[in-house]
Order: C-alpha cells, then sequence, then structure tokens
C-alpha cells in the first residue's frame, strides 16, 4: 500500500510539472496578431526598422519556445517573458505610428514646397539665359526638361492623396533634382557668358 501511494503521489507530481509546463500558445497568438495589425497600419512603410525588430524578437521568441519543446522538463518562462515584452513593444509602436506617419506627411508636403520653389526658379533663371549661336537646343532641353517636372509635379499631390507619403517624397525630391540640375546649367551658361 505504502509503494502504491509513493507511485500515485510521483504520477501525480510528474503530471503537475508536465501540464504547468505547456507552450504558450496564447501569447504567441497574440503577438503574431499584434504584430500583424501595426504592418497593416502602416509600420511596414512608416517604421520599418521598428517593425523589423519586432519580427526579429518573435523569432527569438519562438527558437526558445522550440528550444523548450525538444526538452522532457521544459520551462517556457522566459519564452513567456519574451512574449509579454514584445506584446508591450507592439503597443509602444502601434501607439507612435500616427506620429510617424504625420512627421512623413509633413516631409513630402515640405519637399513637395521645395520642389515647386525649385521649378519657378529653373523657369525664372531659363528666361534670363544667354541666347546665342548653338544655344538653341540647349535652351530647348531645358524647356523640355521643365515641362516634364511640371508634368511630374501634379503627380506628387495625387501621391499625398493617396497617402503615399514616402511615394510623394520620393517624387518631390526626384523634381527638386532635375530642376537644380537645369538650374546650375543655366547659371554655369551665364557664368561662361560673362
Amino acid at each position: 500500500m505504502k509503494g502504491l501511494t509513493k507511485n500515485l503521489v510521483l504520477v501525480l507530481a510528474i503530471a503537475v510539472v508536465l501540464t504547468g509546463c505547456k507552450q504558450p500558445t496564447q501569447l504567441i497568438d497574440d503577438a503574431k496578431a499584434a504584430i500583424e495589425d501595426v504592418t497593416k497600419a502602416g509600420a511596414d512603410k512608416y517604421a520599418a526598422d521598428d517593425l523589423k525588430k519586432l519580427n526579429t524578437d518573435l523569432t527569438a521568441a519562438l527558437d526558445e519556445v522550440n528550444a523548450q519543446d525538444k526538452k522532457f522538463l521544459k520551462k517556457f518562462g522566459t519564452a513567456k517573458e519574451m512574449l509579454t515584452k514584445l506584446k508591450t513593444d507592439v503597443d509602444a509602436l502601434k501607439a507612435a505610428l500616427p506620429a510617424k506617419i504625420e512627421a512623413a506627411k509633413n516631409a513630402a508636403i515640405q519637399l513637395q514646397s521645395e520642389a515647386k520653389a525649385a521649378i519657378d526658379e529653373a523657369k525664372a533663371l531659363l528666361a534670363k539665359a544667354p541666347k546665342g549661336k548653338g544655344t538653341a537646343k540647349d535652351i530647348e532641353a531645358m524647356k523640355a526638361e521643365l515641362t516634364g517636372a511640371e508634368t511630374a509635379f501634379a503627380e506628387i499631390q495625387t501621391a499625398l492623396d493617396a497617402k503615399d507619403y514616402i511615394g510623394a517624397a520620393d517624387k518631390a525630391k526626384s523634381i527638386k533634382e532635375k530642376a537644380a540640375a537645369v538650374t546650375s546649367q543655366v547659371k554655369a551658361a551665364i557664368e561662361k557668358k560673362k
């Protein structure tokens, strides 16, 4: 009878240990869902580095779960802590994301203004460009370049309206560079004429 009681206590103790060491599947599912939500909210565009770190942390937590899964006596405490911290980090990013998106929007609008100013400056200088033998083709080429920049300028607003602030900023930078190139060519021609 004593042996039976001993064995029963031993079996119960093992059962308690094994059932207390279950995989933290709910935490894993919550972390994955939270990362997916923050990605859909725009983190992949406006907080790519933060999102990459979150995915790296998730992978590390899953690796810890898998490592413990292979052991006879599983201890998921570390994995649970990692997943809980990950969920907190995702929530923090989700809270910070609107500010990051607003900053990207403001930067795109600022670049849009700079691109417009660069086009206007280039047009004004082009009107003062020295005209003479052999310059007609160059002036026409620069006018065509500016016309293309002005046409592309409308795409900035289209991107802003579509809330593609990174695309709008890229278009604005490109237009600004084209206008600046025309400006520098005209300035060089004016200096050469002097």
